[in-house]
């Protein structure tokens, strides 16, 4: 590239750069201030809050129709949840927020193995640019604090060498991340393309068993009659929420009428991409599998716009597809066409998902262009990246 060329490419995106940061700041300003400081909690953490602080309690919490999670879940989520009052535990959130962020941001940029300072920068800025990073403080969700945990305990696991270590490092990552399991169930299957994945699995399989227990102490019922209980609550709540949420499979078969078939269909997706992980994808590149894995996730169950954050994964895919080629070969236009049409998705200001009819458009292009990308990594299965 001549120099003129290169200079006015470098001033392009370190204006991007500051664009996104402008974007980035204000987001999360406004999320912060939404989370932490405002007189009313954000509904999601408040509702996490009560539950958990219920639970240690011993009093009943699946008589509440919002409590959907199950009984392992509340042992993760005491440090956080139930111990302190809800104004402490929004500033804990908050904390621990940014933090997760930061993680998520310097996985990002090392994955990508991004040369230059400007292209770092953008890809830093990134998850913190995003409109489902504003989505996930606002509500006080949990995919900022479990995203960062799945990715780093898969990659953990798909490079290092078979260990005691490695096995015990991955298996806790992936433990915690099964906090919300709607978010990160179905990434568990690539661990079992990691070499030896009969130790971790294990491992990973007792550690939750113990939650599930451990949880269950606390409650009466036992193991058996809370996982029943959760169950239950869980299938009604999809038939409730389905309605409101966007581009999964529960909000397709509600817009038909088949409601009957929300289960079926979850887990049809969910065998359907351990079939292709296990059986297709077993020696690809790891972020090809996590991007599929994060795809499918968003679209297996219902899913809100604060669990839009799953496709900051595919973007990292993409973008390693596009800048990890061999010296002097052509550019990869098709990945470079998706990565740009499903970053714009993420950036745009999300009141734009809000119109009245027929605007709705707008989120028909943005499920649409999901797919794409789903597609698009699939048939990728087999690329050859110079760094895995």
């Amino acid at each position: 590239m001549p120099a003129t060329a290169s200079r006015r490419a470098a001033i392009l995106l370190w204006v991007a750069a500051a664009l996104l940061t402008l974007v980035a700041i204000q987001r999360l300003a406004d999320g912060l201030v939404q989370l932490v400081w405002i007189p009313t909690p954000p509904v999601d953490l408040a509702i996490r809050w009560r539950e958990t602080q219920r639970w240690f309690a011993g009093l009943p919490v699946y008589n509440d129709r919002f409590a959907v999670y199950p009984p392992g879940s509340y042992p993760l989520l005491w440090p956080a949840l139930g111990w302190v009052s809800l104004v402490r535990a929004r500033w804990i959130w908050g904390v621990t927020s940014l933090a997760a962020l930061g993680w998520l941001s310097c996985i990002a940029v090392r994955e990508s193995g991004a040369r230059t300072r400007p292209t770092r920068a953008i890809i830093a800025l990134l998850p913190f640019a995003i409109y489902p990073s504003r989505a996930v403080m606002v509500n006080g969700q949990l995919a900022l604090h479990l995203l960062p945990m799945v990715v780093a305990g898969l990659l953990l696991l798909l490079r290092r060498p078979p260990s005691w270590r490695r096995d015990l490092g991955g298996a806790v990552l992936l433990l915690v991340a099964l906090a919300k399991p709607t978010l990160t169930a179905p990434f568990m299957w690539i661990a079992i393309t990691a070499r030896t994945p009969l130790r971790p699995a294990a491992l990973l399989g007792l550690g939750y068993v113990g939650l599930t227990v451990a949880g269950s102490f606390f409650q009466a019922g036992g193991p058996v009659g809370l996982a029943g209980q959760f169950a239950g609550g869980a299938v009604r709540d999809a038939a409730r929420a389905s309605a409101q949420s966007h581009a999964n499979l529960h909000a397709w078969i509600d817009t038909l009428g088949l409601g009957w078939g929300y289960a079926a269909a979850s887990l049809a997706a969910l065998a359907a991409l351990g079939w292709w992980t296990i059986f297709r994808a077993r020696d690809a590149d790891p972020w090809i599998k996590l991007g599929v894995a994060a795809l499918v996730a968003r679209f297996w169950t219902f899913h809100y716009r604060y669990d839009d954050m799953l496709l900051i994964v595919p973007v990292v895919s993409l973008i390693r597809l596009v800048g990890r080629r061999e010296p002097g070969a052509p550019a990869d236009r098709g990945a470079a066409s998706v990565l740009a049409l499903l970053a714009a998705t993420l950036l745009i200001p999300a009141r734009l998902f809000f119109p009245p009819f027929p605007w709705q458009a707008i989120e028909a292009i943005q499920t649409l262009v999901w797919l794409v990308a789903l597609g698009y990594l699939v048939s990728r299965t087999h690329s050859s990246l110079s760094v895995s």
